[in-house]
Order: structure tokens, then C-alpha cells, then sequence
């Protein structure tokens, strides 16, 4: 080990801009300070990535070198993830860099506790605080999933309530983007995560998906809901077999008043098979009316800091979601007093669809985005022109590599507005589902594709010649880019 490794003091002036001031604490691959910006006269925190952790001291040279370049590959990652991910409910970037050799991330300080500090002062919470807590994760998950990013380490220690109670996800530090061209630095034969918190197919080392977060942010909320997580902790012997096999006790056994709603939710992020899992959105689709309201009482026994807080009040600042297009203001609409114009909403399909044809959605897609809601509002779920706007603002999504904004869209077109079971109304629903399968590959979800792919090779057999070679058009490349993830060794390893 280097003995002019650089070591954090309290005064160290970190590249002219962070006055670090007390260590918040340190792990194997990191330690965090509390500093003050010079500039802003703020206090953030700023992470280091520790070359002097035990774990280093017993490796020989040449692995030493090798950690190192995956320690630092893996900070550097973790940087550009934080840049990326814009919500109240995950850790806000400010800056990265390095000092004196040491790479190092300055962020936003979250006062306050721990998820596992709370949850040891306060058992069992009561049900409101249980929700309020699981629905901000859900929010914070939502938003990295679109990426799509998948946290792999979410547990009590990683989840901070600040002292207003507002939820937020830390530690980034071995997320992993899902698109094809992530980088791998994970070696064979080493399971990322934490014990107790790991989804089947962290344990069998296999590639993960967003509903790897779903089994450990399901862990996470039995624990809410119960004082205890699914599979008691106590020794190691047994504990992996039983995330591997045994199905969890539901959680109303062990909490009277559990609505079932959330009892079955539970036991469906718990599944053993991540396609069996629903998605985050779904589950807080399922929560978000159990939860706290504006104006509702403070829950009782009460809690310090009070999770429910951000629900029960009004919040200072909302969730923006990230756009994939731009979205100028379409001048014949701007008024909301006025009709839609069929015939400027079809000349702009036709703009539209010229440019996803190009393979570069540009500025009419962008436009057609700001009136999905409104045709659906205007003209209903059944006028053809209505799904054809739905259509482009979902194809400029996907191509502009917002898959989980574009799959929420396919997913509402297939549920809501394809009519019939024609011939032509079954095409459609082909390409649609085709579409979703494409947009699910990017977040791993292989099996659920492979699936699609074949159902919707059967129902083309069955379509006259022109509807079929439309579809087996879909069909080919999305069968294209699953094969290609399926030869990549990536995806027999996380």
C-alpha cells in the first residue's frame, strides 16, 4: 500500500472549495465527511474513495492494481449516476473530482437517521408511517429505473429520513446502469449487497434487473410493516436458502390491521422469479392511496423525525421527471380553452412519424408529447387518432433511450386504447407488446421478452400477409436484440 496515500483531516481545503470539517463515517470502499462549500457558504457531504481499507493490505501487487482500476471505475460510475438522477428522494450531485490522488463526490447532506437507526428506536411503526416511508422509496426507485439504473445494495443502512421526514436513497456506490454497452466490474464469484437484503438472483450471481430492487425494497417494507424482515437474520447457515426457497410468512400474521391489498403486495415483491415481481410503479401505484393525505393527523405514537410529513403536507419541491424530448409549445393548442385541431394533430403525426422513421426524434415528437393528455381528454380512448399520438410519443421515447417512460406509454395503449379483435386491431396490439418487450431488455427483463416474442410470432401466423410482415418486422428486431444480450456473457453475471 502506498504510504502517501491521501488521508481526510478536518481543515483540509478540498480543491480550493470543500473546508472539510468531521467525518460522518466509513465503510470498506468509502468514507464520508461533513464539509463546508467556500463558494455558497453551504454544508454538504463529500464521499473518498478509501485506497486503505483492511481488505486491500492482504492482496498482492497485481490484484492490488486491479481493485483499484475496479474501485475507481466503479466511483467515477457512481458520479455519473448521482449527475443523472434528478429527485428529492435521491441523494443531489454537486461535484466530483480529485484531491492529493484520492478521487472524491461532494452531495448533499442529508441530516437526520438512518432507516435502521429508526426502525430500532420505533417498533412496529404504525401503518401510516410504514406507507409514507415505502411510498417515498417507491418514488426515489421510480425515478432511477427510468434510466434505467438499478441500485443493487437497497437496505435500512442506505435509506436516510431527514429531520423533516422526507425519504432519501443513498450510496450509489454499486449501482448499475442497464443498457447494453455497461461496463462490467464485478468479478465472477462475488455478490454484491447485503445479507439479508438479496434477491434470488444476487445470490446465484446471476444479471440483475429493476426487480432486483423490488425483492431487497420488499425486505425493506415487511420489515416496516412488522419489526422484522421475512427471513430472521440470526446466522448465516440457512439464511441464503431461504431466499432462495422458502416462501415468506405473510406479513398480517405478525401486524394485525395490514390491509390485504398491501399484504398481497408484499408477498408479490418477494417472489422468487423477478418477472413475477411487479414493477416499482405498479407498487406505488397500490400504496399511494393507503398513505397519508394533505391536512390528515399526525399518526400516533408519534415519531421524530415523522415520515409521514412530506405527505401530510404540501411539499416544498416536487419530483421532476427528467425529459428525453424537448417539448416546445405547440402555438395552435397554448390555449386550454380552445378545441383540439384534428387536422394539425394529424399533420403532426405525419412530422412525427417521418422522424422516428429517421431513427432521430426531434422537435414534432417532442410536440406530440404535450398533447397526449389532452386528446385523451378531448376526444376519448376510442378515436383511432387518439392512439396514433400515444403511438409516436411512445416510438420518440424509446428511441430516445427513456424506455421506462415509453413502456408506461405502451403498457396504457395496450390496456386502454386498442378496441376490437379484428385483424388490424390484432397487429396492432402485436407491435405494441413488441414494443414493450424492447423497452423491458433494457432492464434486463430477458425472460419476460423471450415470452413476448413468442406470442407474438403465433399471433402474426395468423394475420393476412400485409398485417404479418408488419409484424414480423417488430418481431425480428426485437428478436435481433435479444439474441444479442442473451451471447453477452454480461448477462450471466451481475
Amino acid at each position: 500500500m502506498d504510504a502517501d496515500t491521501y488521508k481526510p483531516g478536518a481543515g483540509d481545503l478540498i480543491d480550493g472549495r470543500y473546508d472539510l470539517k468531521e467525518p460522518l463515517g466509513k465503510g470498506g470502499m468509502a468514507q464520508v465527511w461533513r464539509a463546508r462549500e467556500a463558494s455558497e457558504g453551504r454544508e454538504v457531504a463529500v464521499k473518498f474513495l478509501r485506497h486503505d481499507s483492511e481488505v486491500l493490505y492482504s492482496l498482492d501487487p497485481q490484484e492490488l492494481e486491479a481493485e483499484l482500476a475496479v474501485r475507481n471505475a466503479r466511483f467515477r460510475r457512481e458520479a455519473g449516476l448521482l449527475g443523472m438522477l434528478d429527485h428529492p428522494g435521491i441523494t443531489a450531485f454537486y461535484g466530483t473530482g480529485t484531491h492529493q490522488g484520492m478521487p472524491y463526490i461532494a452531495m448533499r447532506l442529508v441530516t437526520g437517521v438512518s432507516l435502521r437507526t429508526f426502525l430500532d428506536e420505533h417498533n412496529p411503526l404504525p401503518l401510516a408511517a410504514a406507507v409514507a416511508i415505502a411510498v417515498q422509496v417507491a418514488g426515489a426507485l421510480a425515478c432511477a429505473h427510468t434510466l434505467p439504473v438499478v441500485h443493487r445494495d437497497l437496505k435500512p443502512a442506505n435509506i436516510m429520513i431527514d429531520d423533516e421526514g422526507a425519504v432519501v436513497l443513498i450510496d450509489f456506490g454499486i449501482a448499475k446502469p442497464l443498457h447494453a454497452d455497461a461496463t462490467r466490474y464485478t468479478a465472477h464469484g462475488s455478490t454484491l449487497g447485503t445479507r439479508g437484503y438479496l434477491a434470488p438472483e444476487q445470490l446465484l450471481e446471476l444479471e440483475p434487473t429493476t426487480r432486483t430492487d423490488v425483492y431487497c425494497f420488499g425486505c425493506i417494507f415487511y420489515e416496516l410493516l412488522t419489526g422484522r424482515p421475512p427471513f430472521p437474520l440470526g446466522a448465516d447457515t440457512g439464511l441464503a436458502d431461504k431466499h432462495l426457497h422458502e416462501e415468506p410468512i405473510p406479513p398480517s400474521v405478525y401486524a394485525a390491521g395490514i390491509p390485504e391489498e398491501i399484504d398481497d403486495l408484499v408477498i408479490r415483491m418477494l417472489a422468487k422469479k423477478p418477472e413475477q415481481r411487479p414493477a416499482v410503479d405498479e407498487v406505488l401505484e397500490i400504496l399511494a392511496p393507503f398513505g397519508p393525505g394533505p391536512g390528515d393527523p399526525e399518526p400516533r405514537p408519534r415519531t421524530r423525525p415523522d415520515p409521514t410529513t412530506p405527505l401530510r403536507w404540501v411539499p416544498d419541491s416536487a419530483a421532476r421527471p427528467r425529459p428525453a424530448l424537448p417539448v416546445p409549445p405547440v402555438a395552435a393548442t397554448s390555449d386550454e380553452g380552445e378545441w383540439l385541431d384534428a387536422r394539425m394533430v394529424e399533420q403532426l403525426c405525419l412530422r412525427a412519424e417521418s422522424e422516428i422513421a429517421s431513427g432521430e426524434p426531434g422537435d414534432a415528437a417532442g410536440r406530440l408529447r404535450g398533447l397526449t393528455v389532452r386528446v385523451r381528454k378531448e376526444w376519448g380512448e376510442r378515436r383511432p387518432l387518439v392512439r396514433r399520438v400515444w403511438q409516436g410519443v411512445a416510438d420518440g421515447l424509446r428511441l430516445a433511450g427513456d424506455f421506462g417512460s415509453a413502456a408506461r406509454l405502451y403498457q396504457q395503449i395496450d390496456d386502454d386504447l386498442i378496441h376490437g379483435d379484428g385483424p388490424a386491431e390484432r397487429a396492432e396490439r402485436a407491435v405494441v407488446r413488441l414494443r414493450l418487450a424492447e423497452c423491458r431488455l433494457a432492464f434486463g427483463e430477458l425472460e419476460a421478452a423471450i415470452i413476448t416474442v413468442d406470442a407474438e410470432g403465433r399471433t402474426a401466423a395468423g394475420l393476412p400477409p400485409e398485417l404479418a410482415a408488419r409484424v414480423e418486422d417488430v418481431r425480428g428486431a426485437v428478436d435481433t436484440q435479444l439474441a444479442a444480450r442473451l451471447a453477452d456473457p454480461k448477462n450471466l453475471t451481475a
